[in-house]
């Protein structure tokens, strides 16, 4: 595979293409991630991961000039300011393993997880599918994690810096716990890390454990509010699903709305059964997730702060979620596609876009699709 006449030839083009902009450094982390991608997805990840925890990226230059790009500074209720909008979505370093490499590859924030209170396997391998020609991944890889108690630990020893690059923690419930007793199951998993993250994310919308989106529901909203209380609710997003109908979507946002939770995250993954049982992710589920923006944004007319993810590749992607009403990104296929020098060149590209639409800051194109 490595010595393929078409890698090779791809890997000659990217050369041509990237060497008088992007360096060295970009050139070998482009020619890295495109052998990773020759081995199986969940393979190609675990040795990405692996490489990321000892390291390595240390030793190539720091893609710091593209975050000192003047406009793209934005603030997130409950996160802080920061530089720019783009963060690291749940599900790629879900046991908090090694989040100064992600740092160091330019995130203006970070989401562990999702962490379950107790540890679980996931689901049976292979979980985990790339659709090249489609910019997509499917996943069921069902909240494979080490457990609240082991990944608090880890972050504890870490003695993160939420100033320099804040961290969240993505809660959800074990697979073998009853939805009747869910609520619990968040509400240890929040204790468990009380005190380690900046903020938290509910996580009731992924397609791959058994009955959990049965719990995207005001009623279920409701409990939780009761069990958090009102002084750790402004700590707390819920990330929704883009395959609610509408009518039972805009009551969900508006229960999440009344009940003082700080945020939604929109949107998880969109549920397939072909070619691969499991929640497609990458370009064909940006129409999606962005058409879901604007169902929120009918029902709280941006008093709900709203971080998008799902389908973005490109600066104008990014743009596309701001307009909408968005307050920073998230993402996760971009990465396994782009590589570590991927923030960075998304950077780039929305100055672009920023520029050629007119806009001299990104935070005043928030909202605007709707003025």
């Amino acid at each position: 595979c490595v010595f393929s006449t078409p890698l090779v030839g791809s890997l000659l083009k990217a050369s041509e293409e990237t060497m008088p902009q992007a360096g060295w450094a970009r050139l070998l982390a482009r020619w890295g991630t495109a052998l990773l991608r020759c081995l199986p997805a969940e393979m190609a990840h675990d040795i990405g991961m692996a490489v990321l925890q000892r390291r390595v990226l240390e030793y190539l230059p720091a893609p710091t000039a593209s975050q000192k790009m003047a406009g793209l500074q934005v603030t997130i209720p409950g996160i802080g300011a920061l530089p720019h909008p783009i963060g690291l979505a749940a599900g790629f370093d879900k046991n908090c393993l090694c989040p100064q490499g992600f740092a160091r590859m330019g995130f203006s924030f970070l989401e562990a997880g999702t962490v379950t209170p107790m540890p679980q396997e996931g689901n049976p391998k292979p979980r985990l599918f790339r659709y090249r020609s489609q910019r997509a991944l499917i996943n069921r890889m069902g909240f494979n994690n080490h457990g609240a108690l082991a990944v608090a630990d880890r972050i504890r020893k870490l003695d993160w810096s939420h100033d320099r690059v804040p961290l969240g923690i993505n809660l959800g419930k074990n697979k073998i716990t009853p939805n009747e007793e869910a609520v619990s199951d968040y509400k240890d998993g929040y204790e468990a890390f009380a005190g380690l993250g900046r903020y938290y994310v509910i996580n009731i919308s992924s397609p791959n454990t058994p009955g959990l989106r049965d719990l995207a529901s005001p009623d279920f909203v409701g409990l939780l509010a009761d069990q958090f209380g009102p002084s750790n609710l402004p700590k707390i997003w819920v990330k929704i699903d883009p395959d609610l109908p509408r009518r039972e979507f805009q009551e969900l946002v508006a229960a999440i709305a009344s009940r003082g939770f700080q945020g939604l995250i929109l949107s998880n993954t969109h549920r397939v059964a072909w070619p691969e049982p499991g929640g497609l992710s990458g370009h064909p589920l940006a129409t999606l997730s962005t058409s879901r923006l604007e169902w929120a944004y009918e029902v709280h007319r941006g008093e709900l702060p709203m971080i998008a993810s799902g389908g973005i590749l490109c600066g104008s992607d990014i743009v596309e979620k701001v307009i909408r009403g968005a307050v920073g990104v998230q993402i996760y296929t971009a990465l396994a596609y782009g590589g570590p020098y991927v923030v960075a060149e998304l950077l780039e590209q929305l100055a672009q876009e920023l520029k050629l639409r007119g806009f001299e800051c990104l935070e005043d194109a928030v909202g605007t699709y709707y003025a």
